[in-house]
Formats: structure tokens, C-alpha cells, sequence
């Protein structure tokens, strides 16, 4: 497997990964702040700022999965 198709899949790994990690902080964080009302909230906030921040890089990964999809299926 050529080295640019491993980045192509890590770089996909590394976007969950992300993700995940500002749900947790934003969790974390805001508990700290002000309990369960502040987790909510923070997690609220770190959802919409993920959504501005990695929304694109998962457009493009989505477009890169269907694409894969289509050209996997048999041709008739």
C-alpha cells in the first residue's frame, strides 16, 4: 500500500480522534465550571465549534467514501 493512501486513511483516524477529544474536554471542562448544567452547555458549544472547525475535512472525507463506493461497484 503506497505511503499517500496510508495518510489518506490515518488522516480520517485523526479526525474521530479529534473530535472525541473536544467532546471530552468540553465535558470535562465544563463540569468543572458549573456541574451538570455547565457539561451540557459546554458540550453544546464544542459541538457547534467542532462543526465550523472539522465540518469541511468530514465533507471531504464523506465525498472520498462515496466516491470509493461507486467506483467499487460492478459495472453493468
Amino acid at each position: 500500500m503506497p505511503l499517500s493512501k496510508i495518510i489518506v486513511k490515518l488522516y480520517a483516524v485523526i479526525i474521530e480522534v479529534a473530535l472525541w477529544l473536544v467532546a471530552l474536554v468540553a465535558l470535562v471542562g465544563g463540569w468543572q465550571a458549573n456541574g451538570f448544567i455547565g457539561a451540557i452547555g459546554a458540550l453544546i458549544g464544542a459541538t457547534i465549534f467542532a462543526a465550523v472547525l472539522f465540518g469541511a475535512f468530514l465533507v471531504l472525507e464523506d465525498i472520498r467514501t462515496r466516491v470509493r463506493a461507486i467506483e467499487q461497484r460492478p459495472n453493468t
